[in-house]
């Protein structure tokens, strides 16, 4: 089953911004279990009752089950310690994003590479040797099927070391994806993060006498 991670942020919003985003969270967090996701893991930025974001692991058909909780959600509730001529919106943005850290770990390692998703074919060692490169198929051609990755290895005498060498060189450009990846997808949070669209909420709400979120009807 998929994992994606449930972004939910203020942005640079203050206090009672923040502390929506805790409620928003645990709403959605609810709300994903009623829907027949699994949370795998919740991740928290800043305060405990005030964070600036929490990210839900999720796991499931995310995409579909939470589709219509994307975008921008507004509480409208007058902060009791601003006075009443104060502002009583307070947003947050919800999104979904690959994780950050899938597979990252493993990829990391040649070792953990599972042998079952690889292809591991003998070739022809070429360049210098003699006789030895003629008649031994001393070089490994190495094929990570998913990404296409292959990665052929002849420098060394032994077939065993040219495996060696090419799954650890398989390991370093899985490595380097992933490390592409989270810088990609970093951006792409943070961008989130510092851009939220006021004014163009897809749910609102206000707090019942518990403080906890209830849904507005659209007025």
């Amino acid at each position: 089953m998929t994992d994606v991670d449930l972004l939910i942020t203020s942005g640079v919003g203050p206090t009672e911004a923040r502390r929506f985003v805790a409620r928003l969270a645990a709403h959605l967090e609810q709300l994903a279990e009623q829907r027949g996701l699994e949370i795998r893991e919740v991740v928290s930025s800043g305060d405990a009752e005030a964070p600036r974001s929490i990210t839900l692991r999720v796991r499931g058909d995310a995409m579909n089950q939470l589709a219509g909780e994307l975008g921008t959600h507004v509480l409208v509730q007058r902060s009791t310690s601003r006075g009443r001529s104060s502002r009583k919106r307070w947003f947050a943005a919800v999104s979904l994003h690959a994780p950050s850290d899938d597979g990252a770990d493993a990829d990391a390692d040649a070792a953990a590479i599972p042998r079952d998703a690889l292809v591991i074919t003998a070739c022809r060692a070429g360049g210098p040797g003699g006789q030895h490169v003629n008649k031994v198929s001393s070089g490994v051609r190495v094929l990570h099927v998913a990404p296409g990755i292959a990665i052929r290895s002849a420098g060394a005498r032994s077939q065993h070391a040219n495996l060696d060498q090419a799954l650890r060189r398989l390991a370093a450009v899985l490595r380097e994806r992933a490390d592409a990846r989270r810088a990609a997808d970093q951006a792409v949070r943070r961008g989130v993060h510092y851009r939220l669209e006021r004014g163009r909420a897809i749910r609102s709400y206000q707090l019942d006498d518990d403080g906890l979120l209830v849904e507005k009807a659209p007025s």
